[in-house]
């Protein structure tokens, strides 16, 4: 099969899987949208983004890099996963030892409302969420999607078939939720193990750990790293600040609505995951142009068209999924739109240049970001509340976005049009694809 096939064909199966992804988290979020409430919902929330913001900021870039070697091919696979294994670990304590001692110190602030016990109890999970990360991108690396696909939706289906015995019929408010959660996670991790040795004949007690894989891997993943970090606190810092300043109810207003932007981002989420392995293992600069080029300005009309789609439909898409007490949150969307479309291009470029060996444009241009938002939640949120966060968030990312789009046509030489306009041969394309459609 042709590369061009090969990547049309990976990237269909990706997105199929996150259009599923989609259907079961959004019936999911309705589900616990609905019995906790605004609150509850809020508290659910804000518990679950303890352990995944320790995961975001303690990975050190590891799951990046073991994509990047593994287009390399510098070192053997089996030395990979047992390096990852004892980093997985190493770092899972850390990330344990750190969320207990800002819950302990600090809960009052940014988890206001939330039991402590809820906290400290989801802490346990911290290894099999640092592993699934470190394992999953092997597949990814070697551009075995069928089964990092399967992974990544397992998590879910699981998730909500708990979710749907523990809430809907055994009724356990908080509680279920949190641990379907937990069983989510946990299905993934046993999945992952089989498909180890199945997919790949690997073991965690194959290969040996290498230090030169474990130097490299965080002397790459590192600069990959702080850029995720960054662009996460960019994604969520407006939870803890809106939880800060506000109360857990305006974290699940918020949230909703967030979660029903996001969902602009499948086709790009989608490509980007094909895209990093594809240019880490090409040596065709003009070849990596021109692929990048076509997705980026392809992904841009959609996510448009999306946009126009979710504004007018967002007041009965809160009316019908999440009810009335969500009524709010039609109008966070709004505020949301402008740059989360814009951001599906940002993905694209940031995939493309740590592909080719350059994550810290990425990290410089978050930092600027991170700052930039964080400043304007500071000042908005006191004086008109959860819109002051949507519309910082919204800023912020169609800032990212302009400035990845002036290092990439620097690092490429690729003009703007050229990644940002839909081309002729884009036009005919379609045109060719209706045609063909009709005939059918």
């Amino acid at each position: 099969m042709s590369s061009s096939k090969t990547f049309f064909k990976n990237t269909l199966v990706t997105l199929s899987r996150q259009v599923s992804g989609i259907l079961l988290g959004l019936l999911a979020s309705v589900i616990i949208a609905r019995v906790l409430g605004p609150e509850g919902n809020g508290m659910y929330q804000l518990i679950v983004l303890l352990p995944t913001t320790l995961m975001t900021l303690l990975n050190f870039g590891v799951g990046s890099a073991s994509v990047y070697y593994i287009g390399q091919k510098k070192y053997d696979m089996k030395d990979i996963i047992k390096t990852n294994t004892a980093s997985g670990f190493i770092l899972s304590i850390a990330a344990i030892i750190s969320g207990a001692l800002v819950v302990y110190f600090a809960s009052d602030k940014f988890f206001a409302g939330v039991p402590q016990p809820y906290l400290f109890s989801i802490l346990i999970i911290m290894p099999l969420l640092m592993l699934n990360d470190f394992y999953l991108v092997l597949f990814q690396g070697v551009q075995d999607f069928k089964s990092f696909n399967t992974l990544a939706l397992i998590r879910q289906l699981v998730a909500l078939i708990t979710l749907a015995l523990l809430l809907l019929l055994l009724k356990t408010g908080l509680v279920g939720t949190v641990f379907s959660f937990t069983i989510g996670v946990l299905a993934q991790f046993i999945l992952t193990l089989y498909f180890l040795r199945k997919r790949l004949n690997i073991t965690l007690f194959s290969g040996n750990v290498s230090k030169p894989y474990f130097m490299d891997s965080f002397s790459f993943g590192y600069k990959a790293h702080f850029s995720n970090v960054l662009s996460f606190i960019n994604y969520r810092a407006d939870m803890f600040l809106i939880s800060m300043f506000l109360t857990p109810a305006a974290v699940g207003l918020y949230g909703v609505a967030v979660t029903i932007a996001e969902k602009l981002w499948i086709v790009s989420q989608a490509i980007s995951s094909v895209l990093y392995p594809v240019i880490s293992s090409s040596k065709d600069n003009e070849s990596k142009n021109k692929l990048t080029g076509a997705i980026s300005r392809n992904v841009l009309f959609f996510s448009v068209i999306g946009g126009i789609a979710f504004y007018i439909a967002s007041d009965l898409i809160f009316g019908l999924l999440f009810g009335e007490a969500y009524d709010k949150s039609s109008d966070i969307l709004k505020m949301l739109l402008p740059g989360i479309i814009l951001f599906s291009v940002d993905r694209i470029l940031s995939n493309d240049l740590a592909g080719r060996g350059k994550p810290e444009l990425n990290m410089y241009t978050s930092i600027f970001t991170v700052v930039s938002n964080i400043v304007l939640n500071f000042l908005l949120i006191p004086k008109i509340g959860i819109a002051g966060s949507a519309i910082s968030t919204s800023v912020t990312y169609s800032l990212s976005t302009l400035i990845k789009m002036v290092l990439f046509k620097r690092e490429t030489g690729l003009q703007y049009s050229k990644f940002i306009i839909l081309q002729k041969e884009d036009i005919e394309a379609y045109k060719k694809i209706i045609r063909k459609r009709m005939r059918t």
